[in-house]
């Protein structure tokens, strides 16, 4: 009998140590405090484990077009992934926004974890968003027309195109004035139509005149959609039309290198105006080099694209971007001209 109740003890002893270690941490604040203090840890550990290493990323790209500029782009974007070790696929939409939106679902399906888009219509940012499901979404070079569809998970990186013809806008006034000039006849000639960059570098270069005190008249305003052959057709056929005029201000440099050819094709050896590009493209500033591109604005390809990655990248692993402002990495446009050209041509 007397070992029958020894065990009971014994048996209850055990019962009540191990009641005691389940509900031990609860029994003063301090073993609450390392209680709660371990679960961090352990979630902090868990966090580095689910977090995806660069080697295990997939993030894709959709470009609207290749010309030189956003040709160089795509590359700076490759080059800057392959870089950190990240697999990368890129995809050229041919200006067609329904073909883009396709390759944005297709890398959803496919598990990717983030899709650069350069987009063919800034408008179709949220038709582009919905397609993109859970992955990161780095809108690079064409900004959303409404900015706020940027959150955590959606970003932009490019340059601020007002900066870019105000630039412009500014030479051709200095010009100008040197000239003793108030009022001068522009040509215009602009990229796609509907476009947020393409109504912002036309309206910030004629702004900066008007704000520098020229008057301006527009001798000839047109699209060639930022192609070099369809502006080398426009300006012959204006040319042909004999009116006079003193500048030509082109959104992109291939435009403007196709206004040069159109020059020369008609004869001139020298080009008479000043015609003004953006982009500082190797042809636009070897033009400048030459004597027959006056002045481009450096877009920094290499900058966006490897800040596409940047930011793609972080967004995945949940860190913070280093630079950026409201879901924005601003990638400063630099003025270039004749003074200055050999630096960027080099680039």
């Amino acid at each position: 009998m007397r070992k029958k109740l020894l065990a009971l003890g014994l048996a209850g002893m055990m019962m009540l140590g191990a009641l005691a270690g389940c509900g031990g941490g609860d029994t003063t604040p301090a073993d609450k405090g390392s209680g709660d203090t371990a679960q961090a840890d352990t979630g902090a550990d868990a966090s580095k484990d689910n977090a995806k290493g660069s080697g295990d990323m997939k993030i894709g790209m959709s470009i609207s077009s290749r010309d030189q500029f956003l040709s160089t782009l795509e590359t700076a974007v490759s080059d800057a992934a392959k870089e950190a070790g990240v697999t990368f696929n890129s995809f050229d939409a041919n200006n067609d926004i329904q073909l883009q939106i396709n390759h944005v679902q297709t890398c959803a399906a496919d598990n990717y974890d983030a899709i650069i888009i350069n987009m063919v219509d800034s408008t179709n940012a949220k038709e582009l968003i919905a397609a993109a499901g859970d992955m990161k979404v780095v809108f690079v070079n064409r900004g959303p027309d409404d900015m706020s569809v940027l959150n955590d998970n959606i970003m932009y990186v490019g340059s601020n195109e007002l900066d870019s013809g105000r630039f412009q806008g500014e030479f051709l006034a200095k010009y100008f004035k040197e000239k003793n000039m108030t009022e001068a006849n522009i040509v215009m000639m602009q990229g796609t139509l509907g476009l947020d960059h393409t109504n912002k570098r036309t309206s910030s270069s004629l702004k900066a005149l008007e704000d520098a005190g020229i008057k301006v008249n527009i001798a000839y305003q047109d699209t060639a959609e930022y192609d070099r052959a369809k502006a080398m057709d426009k300006f012959t056929q204006f040319l042909g039309t004999g009116k006079p005029f003193d500048a030509v201000i082109c959104n992109n440099d291939d435009m403007a290198l196709g206004c040069i050819e159109a020059y020369k094709a008609s004869g001139v050896t020298e080009i008479p105006v000043p015609i003004v590009g953006i982009d500082a493209t190797k042809g636009g500033c070897e033009a400048i080099e030459n004597g027959d591109l006056a002045f481009t604005v450096f877009q920094d390809p290499k900058g966006q694209g490897g800040g596409a990655i940047k930011c793609a990248m972080a967004m995945v692993k949940g860190e913070p971007v280093e630079g950026e402002e409201d879901h924005i990495l601003w990638i400063p446009f630099e003025p270039v001209d004749k003074s200055n050209v050999a630096e960027y041509a080099a680039k």
